[in-house]
């Protein structure tokens, strides 16, 4: 006849038994009429759930950081006297320095 589903406490105090006993696993558990697969499983069990146990669920702050899109001018104006030049922002540098230079002279 099957013997009622034990708790994990019922479980936890068969292993503290097994322990203070000082019989084997194999000697208590045919002592106690218990299969001892089920006691390797169980003792397994309880042991994983104990481990995951000890985590700490930590709680993540969120930062919540607004953007936002200013109108840049898609153009950049250069004046020299009486002439205007519009060129792209993503015009390289050095082509307008030497620009600059060379208006310059």
């Amino acid at each position: 006849m099957r013997q009622p589903r034990r708790s994990k406490d019922e479980w936890r105090s068969i292993f503290k038994q097994q322990e203070q006993s000082g019989l084997t696993a194999v000697e208590f558990c045919r002592q106690e009429c218990i299969n001892l697969q089920t006691y390797y499983t169980r003792r397994r069990d309880i042991q994983l759930h104990q481990c995951h146990s000890n985590f700490i669920r930590v709680k993540r702050d969120v930062t919540t950081v607004e953007s936002r899109m200013e109108d840049v001018p898609h153009a950049l104006t250069l004046k020299h006297g009486g002439s205007q030049l519009s060129v792209p922002v993503n015009t390289n540098p050095h082509w307008v320095a030497t620009l600059m230079k060379a208006l310059n002279e």
